[in-house]
C-alpha cells in the first residue's frame, strides 16, 4: 500500500484518449466514500466532459491569469512571475475531463448551543474555526485522486483555476451555499510525470513518546 501511494503523481499532461463514463463513476464513487465531519458529506462534484464547456472554463482561467500577468508586469516582480499563470489553465486544456469539487458550510451547532446558554461563542474553538466541511471535502478530493490512480488515469488537483471562480461558477450554475474548491484535471497520462522530492520525515513529524528511562 505504501509503495502504491508513493507511485501516485500529479499529472498535468494528457493524451486525447477519452475517459469512459463508467470509469468516472467509479472515481466519484471512491470520492464519496471519504469520511466527513458528523457524516454530513458536505460535497458536490460537477463533472465536465463536454469539450465546449471545458474550453469555456479554460478561456475563463486564461483570461483572468492574463489580467494578473499584465498587472504584475508593471511591478519589479515581472520576471519573477514570468509565465507562472499558465500552469493555472494548461493542464485543464489538455485534460479530457474537468471536475469542479464544491462544499457547503453547515451551522456550527456547538457554537449556537453556547450562544443559546448566554455564553460568548468567540471564547471557544468550535467546528467553524477548523472549516470542518472544507476539511471533509478535501478528504473526498484526495480519495478521488487515489481512485483515479487505481484506474490507471492521471489527475491533478489545481488551486490556480480559483482565480476565475466567479466565472466558472456562473458557467456551471454553482450558487450559494455551494462553493467551488479549485479544479481537478483528469485524463490518460501522456508520458511519465517527474518524481518530485518529499520533505524528510524528521522535518514534518514531531514525536511525543513515553520516557524509556
Amino acid at each position: 500500500m505504501l509503495e502504491w501511494l508513493r507511485s501516485r503523481r500529479s499529472v498535468r499532461t494528457f493524451s486525447a484518449e477519452p475517459v469512459a463514463k463508467d470509469v468516472l463513476e467509479r472515481i466519484l464513487e471512491g470520492a464519496i466514500s471519504a469520511p466527513s465531519n458528523t457524516n454530513r458529506q458536505p460535497w458536490r462534484f460537477t463533472v465536465v466532459r463536454a469539450a465546449a464547456m471545458r474550453a469555456q472554463i479554460v478561456e475563463a482561467v486564461s483570461r483572468k491569469t492574463a489580467e494578473i500577468k499584465e498587472i504584475v508586469a508593471r511591478s519589479h516582480h515581472a520576471a519573477e512571475y514570468g509565465d507562472y499563470g499558465d500552469f493555472f489553465h494548461e493542464p485543464l486544456a489538455a485534460a479530457q475531463v474537468i471536475v469542479i469539487p464544491q462544499y457547503r458550510e453547515y451551522p456550527d451547532l456547538i457554537a449556537n448551543l453556547i450562544a443559546s446558554g448566554g455564553g460568548d461563542r468567540t471564547q471557544f474553538t468550535t467546528a467553524s474555526s477548523m472549516q470542518a466541511e472544507l476539511c471533509s471535502t478535501s478528504m473526498a478530493i484526495m480519495t478521488l485522486l487515489l481512485q483515479a490512480h487505481a484506474e490507471g488515469l492521471g489527475a491533478c488537483m489545481m488551486a490556480g483555476p480559483i482565480v476565475a471562480k466567479a466565472e466558472i461558477q456562473a458557467l456551471l450554475g454553482i450558487a450559494e451555499p455551494w462553493r467551488m474548491v479549485g479544479a481537478i484535471a483528469i485524463g490518460h497520462p501522456a508520458g511519465d510525470s517527474p518524481v518530485r522530492g518529499r520533505k524528510p520525515m524528521d522535518r514534518v513529524v514531531h514525536w511525543i513518546e513515553e520516557d524509556n528511562r
